[in-house]
């Protein structure tokens, strides 16, 4: 067998265990229903079940008795106990830490409030994690990947972030950076991602966005960010960086700046505490919000503003679909009403709502992804 040959035979081989996969992370099939599904032949899907157990990727499920025959029916699924994934999602002066399985079922949840990340939580949040995973339910399964999701432009490329307000500097420096210190405490594969480019991914998956081909999700709390949905696939850009509408520049009440730094809630508390000379926290807006006095008219115009911005893209790139994320969704139908009064004069029509999963779609978000790279990791390795 010639080099070019071997390759062509571990590529076709490395397309059909993904396929398989991809199937049995929907449901649990028979040896006969996944070859009808992927059209390969009996022999060919009994090898390569045979190799995804024996790798530990999957197991037998059930065993099925036939009507009218004597040998019963072998069921397989993934192998819940091939690995486990951690989430740790450090956005909105929270954090919030997940482990799941290759199935994609959460296993365990917990989250703190904190003011800012400095080394100290970074730390405080792997003891947790090393205490957890040290009990006794879980310390027999390997740890196979941990993504962190954070606020803030993610190099897809470098693993890089730009600096984010809730952030110590010192966090990105050196070895104290968020990415090494993960890395040195557990040994695994460290992935750092943006949330709001994880919660899209997660929209599309049990959200808004299934089958919805082109789209945006706009996020609209401490910040305002963004990711799109194009043809049918999520589309970050070179690095990432698509989608990030509060970078956007504009003009409101006669001052030039980015649209973060007048429709994002900081932006918003931050004016009114310095008007009033009080301070504002968002449960604060949301209450005077349904008063209808200054807080009502002042945000709903920055609703108009961010709708302008939303129309201009939704032209440009022909989008169908707007998803509206964050605490934004505590003012309601009036705030949605202002962006859908500025979306209505587009050439083609495009539909706005709020999500229904709220923060979950990115922790839905990052499981996918993890559960992605685990088995797409392992199998590199096993090739």
């Amino acid at each position: 067998m010639n080099e070019m040959q071997g390759r062509d035979q571990s590529y076709a081989r490395t397309l059909n265990n993904e396929l398989v996969l991809k199937e049995l992370r929907n449901g649990d099939y028979s040896a006969t229903e996944l070859a009808d599904f992927l059209s390969l032949s009996n022999a060919a899907m009994s090898s390569i079940l045979k190799g995804l157990i024996n790798d530990g990727l999957i197991k037998v499920s059930c065993y099925i008795s036939k009507a009218g025959k004597g040998r019963k029916q072998v069921r397989y699924t993934l192998n819940e106990e091939f690995g486990l994934i951690i989430v740790v999602s450090l956005s909105d002066n929270r954090y919030h830490i997940t482990i799941s399985n290759i199935k994609e079922e959460i296993l365990l949840e917990a989250e703190k409030e904190i003011d800012k990340y400095d080394i100290a939580i970074i730390y405080e949040i792997v003891l947790f994690i090393k205490d957890t995973l040290a009990s006794l339910e879980y310390r027999d399964i390997p740890l196979r990947q941990i993504i962190v999701a954070v606020p803030g432009c993610v190099n897809s490329q470098t693993g890089e972030l730009q600096l984010s307000k809730q952030f110590d500097r010192d966090l990105f420096d050196g070895k104290n950076n968020i990415k090494s210190i993960f890395e040195n405490a557990f040994s695994i594969p460290v992935s750092m991602q943006n949330d709001i480019n994880l919660s899209i991914i997660g929209e599309m998956k049990y959200g808004c966005l299934a089958n919805v081909r082109n789209a945006l999700l706009a996020y609209v709390d401490n910040g305002l960010g963004g990711a799109m949905v194009l043809n049918g696939k999520f589309y970050g850009g070179d690095c990432g960086y698509a989608g990030e509408i509060g970078l956007i520049t504009t003009t409101f009440k006669n001052k030039k700046n980015v649209l973060d730094e007048f429709v994002s809630l900081r932006s918003i508390k931050e004016y009114f505490s310095k008007k009033n000379g009080k301070h504002y926290n968002v449960a604060l807006l949301s209450e005077e919000y349904k008063k209808k006095g200054e807080v009502y008219e002042y945000v709903n115009e920055t609703a108009h503003l961010l709708g302008e911005k939303l129309r201009d893209i939704v032209e440009l790139l022909n989008i169908s679909h707007i998803v509206l994320a964050g605490r934004v969704s505590l003012f309601g139908e009036d705030y949605l009403n202002c962006l859908k009064e500025e979306l209505k004069s587009t050439r083609n029509p495009c539909e706005i709502k709020f999500t229904q999963l709220s923060k979950r779609s990115t922790l839905y978000g990052a499981i996918t992804v993890s559960v992605d790279s685990s088995i797409n990791h392992s199998e590199r390795i096993l090739l």
